[in-house]
Order: C-alpha cells, then sequence, then structure tokens
C-alpha cells in the first residue's frame, strides 16, 4: 500500500475546517527526518472540558530537541493514536471529533477523513490494502469524573460505541466488522484503546485503557484469544495502556508506573521501572530505545532497551499526551 494517503477516493471529512483562532500560533513543523518523534499533545483550553482545545502535533528529533509544532485544523479534542502509513504520512484520530488527521512528510496537514461517524481510536494498514480502524467507546457511560463528554452515535440518545474493529477500503467501502471483547476500564466506557499488529497481521493485541487485561483477537479467523494476561479489576499494578512492538517481535507495554516488554505468548521478559504514575503513550519500534510519555507530569522520556536507562528527556504539558510516533522510513510501519 504504497500511496495510501494519497488515494483519490478516500472519504473526506465533511466538517468544514474553521481557520485558526486568533491565540494560536503559527505552525513552525518541518518535513519528517528519519528518527524524529512527533507527539500529540493539544494545548487544553476549554474549562468546561478538560479534554478539549486546539490540536496540536510536537515534532523532536531522536533526542528529543524539539523542532517544530503542528496546529491541526479540524480536530476539537486530543490527538490520538498516532501512526505512519507505508508511504510515511501520519496519521491520527480524534475520537471526539469523529475524524481522522494526516499530515504528509512534508509537515502540511492533508484534508481529514471520516470513514465513520464513530470514535477510532487508531488506524492498521493491512497489507490487502485495507484499512483496518479500532473503536475507542463501548457502551453508554460518560467518563466520569472527568469533565469531558463524547457524543452519542447517530440515532442514538445515550450510546457511544460498540468497541469493535471496522475493516474498510481506501475509498470508504465497509468491509467487515468484528467484535473483540473489551474490558471498559475504569469509566467503563472503554472499547479498543490501544492496539498493536503481529507481524504477520493475523493477531490484533489491544487494551482497554486502564483496565487489567491483555487481550488478543484472531483477525484471520475473527475470534477471540485467550488473554495474554489478565488481573483484577482496581489493582492499580495491573493497569495497561499503550503497546508497541519491536522488530524482534517484543510486546513493549505501558504499565503506569513501568514499561513491561514481553513475548507475544504473554511471557515477561523484563519490566522497565519509570519515576512516578501516568506512563501511557509508546513507541519501541526502533528495536533500541522506547519512547515513552507520561500523561500526568507531561514529560516524554527516551528509554535505552539495553540498559534500561533514561537517555533523554523532555517537559511538554501535563495531562494532554495521547498518542507518540517515530519516523522510520526504512522499516515496516507497525
Amino acid at each position: 500500500m504504497p500511496s495510501i494517503s494519497h488515494y483519490a477516493n478516500l472519504p473526506l471529512d465533511p466538517t468544514p475546517r474553521r481557520p485558526g483562532a486568533p491565540d494560536r500560533p503559527a505552525s513552525t513543523i518541518k518535513p519528517f527526518a528519519p528518527g524524529d518523534v512527533l507527539v500529540g499533545a493539544t494545548r487544553l483550553n476549554n474549562l468546561a472540558d478538560d479534554h478539549a482545545g486546539h490540536g496540536r502535533i510536537l515534532q523532536f528529533d531522536a533526542d528529543l530537541n524539539e523542532k517544530g509544532v503542528l496546529w491541526v485544523e479540524g480536530t476539537t479534542h486530543l490527538v490520538y493514536g498516532l501512526t505512519f502509513a507505508p508511504d510515511g504520512v501520519l496519521w491520527a484520530q480524534d475520537p471526539w471529533a469523529w475524524t481522522t488527521v494526516r499530515v504528509a512528510p512534508s509537515g502540511q496537514q492533508l484534508p481529514n477523513v471520516q470513514f465513520a461517524e464513530r470514535a477510532f481510536s487508531k488506524v492498521h494498514f493491512m497489507a490487502d490494502e485495507t484499512l483496518l480502524f479500532t473503536e475507542s467507546l463501548d457502551g453508554d457511560r460518560q467518563p466520569e469524573p472527568l469533565t469531558t463528554r463524547h457524543r452519542p452515535l447517530p440515532g442514538h440518545r445515550t450510546h457511544l460505541g460498540d468497541g469493535d474493529l471496522w475493516r474498510y477500503t481506501a475509498d470508504g467501502e465497509l468491509v467487515e466488522i468484528q467484535e473483540p471483547e473489551v474490558h471498559g476500564g475504569m469509566s467503563g466506557s472503554m472499547g479498543v484503546t490501544h492496539s498493536v499488529l503481529s507481524a504477520d497481521q493475523t493477531r490484533l493485541y489491544y487494551v482497554s485503557e486502564t483496565g487489567p487485561r491483555l487481550m488478543q483477537f484472531d483477525l484471520a479467523n475473527g475470534r477471540q484469544l485467550p488473554d495474554l494476561r489478565r488481573g483484577k479489576d482496581g489493582d492499580r499494578t495491573m493497569m495497561h495502556f499503550d503497546l508497541s512492538l519491536t522488530p524482534d517481535g517484543t510486546l513493549m507495554v505501558c504499565m503506569g508506573n513501568r514499561v513491561e516488554a514481553m513475548t507475544q505468548d504473554g511471557v515477561l521478559l523484563r519490566s522497565y521501572v519509570l519515576p512516578g504514575f501516568g506512563w501511557s503513550i509508546i513507541d519501541a519500534r526502533s528495536g533500541t530505545h522506547a519512547y515513552v510519555g507520561n500523561w500526568f507530569s507531561g514529560e516524554v522520556v527516551k528509554l535505552d532497551l539495553v540498559t534500561g536507562k533514561t537517555v533523554a528527556s523532555v517537559m511538554v504539558a501535563e495531562k494532554c499526551m495521547a498518542g507518540i510516533a517515530q519516523y522510520l522510513p526504512d522499516l515496516h510501519h507497525l
């Protein structure tokens, strides 16, 4: 799928893209260079909604020196689930606005697309040239005690989502809906919030954020597989967040106060303890380092996977980071 991002018939988001607000600075993002780290970090500025604000993607080099910022158009809340398409275009989601953001390697924002009026958390680019979207919400419960609120699905008064997997052709035709189990997380409304594909694209490893289950789904046969790990509800040490896959097939899982390296059979290989709690986004696709972000403190660190030491860090902003991805054009993008 070399040019999916420029496919002529992608379903464009019909919502008008409002011009930048007067209090929003100009974008300074640079063309992507190998090793660059992109972080979704919305500038929160709505006192009535603790997840709403000006969409923003920050750009750092591989040592976390800031290079630029893109002020995103067409979003209303967090910029979520950053991932690179095989052609090097950055894709991200706003589950509140039901829109998908795309940024070309030049740093230019492309027109937003919308495959469905649903809260998607991430897109996976499949070998058969379809796109697999994961649905971040399930059920009817709004995320108490947060002040943010999600829109109910069209035709519903309270129903927010189904936590399903939605596969589309590039021109927006729905191919398949698969129904994995989800946990709900602490809010009870979390569906498939973070996920990664196996290298052969037959399995999806995923979590419901803050939940105790590390789940897997057989995409080839459309069936749930046994959990890789399952803790007890309410156990703070078993909260699962974002996950990534290294080139050698190691699963790297954010666990709030640590990152755990696991086999794809659920065997724990190593634990990387990090200071404080809130480590919730990760990209470890380089295989040598993991870039990990802390929701509460706003810190991003570069973690050496051999020594376990933090070799670089940067402070971004508190309670706004919802996605991270490293630009690695020579690797297959997982």
